[in-house]
């Protein structure tokens, strides 16, 4: 399993995308193997967001570091499950990996972007990184998928309205409910 060549080729799949390019569904690997490269990557960049928080003095220890995580795997969680709610109701002619597998790039890649401007600004980008990750949602299911746009921005809005929901939950389990009533 080499994933360095495979993400290479993915973020240029994704510069492709964002341009409105066409043909880009060839520079993903849309195999069970490339899903699993997809999700390496994604976890490959929270590991390394622990290593920049142990440089910075915000070191975690173990359990911290197994529970933030966990805390991460959540999200990529919620938008598998929406990616096969919607596969299974609208049948992409790609098939599910052609959805599964630019999705978790795109969070993968978000999470990079999302490194630098968390320790600039932590509550600043939150929005605007949502939308990104949203235009990147949408276009991945037009260009790699072949969603309708109807079809695809309702998608990109449900992972959005999926994304949201899970951050909410994930900050009322971290703090106990505090702040609710």
């Amino acid at each position: 399993m080499n994933v360095l060549p495979e993400v290479w080729t993915a973020a240029l799949g994704w510069l492709d995308l964002v341009a409105g390019r066409k043909d880009v569904a060839g520079k993903f690997s849309l195999t069970p193997r490339g899903l699993a490269n997809a999700a390496v990557a994604y976890f490959a960049v929270v590991l390394l967001s622990l290593a920049v928080a142990a440089m910075l003095g915000q070191n975690p220890g173990f359990i911290g570091a197994v529970v933030s995580v966990f805390f991460n795997a959540i999200p990529l969680l919620a938008v598998w499950l929406v990616i096969w709610g919607t596969a299974a109701l609208l049948r992409p002619p790609a098939g599910v990996l052609a959805l599964l597998v630019p999705a978790t790039y795109a969070m993968a890649f978000i999470l990079v972007v999302r490194l630098p401007l968390q320790l600039l600004a932590p509550d600043l980008f939150s929005n605007a990184l949502l939308g990104a990750l949203c235009f990147m949602l949408y276009r991945g299911a037009r260009g790699v998928a072949g969603l309708g746009v109807g079809s695809a921005l309702a998608f990109a809005v449900l992972c959005a309205v999926a994304l949201v929901l899970v951050t909410i939950a994930i900050y009322m389990l971290a703090t106990g409910g505090a702040g609710i009533g």
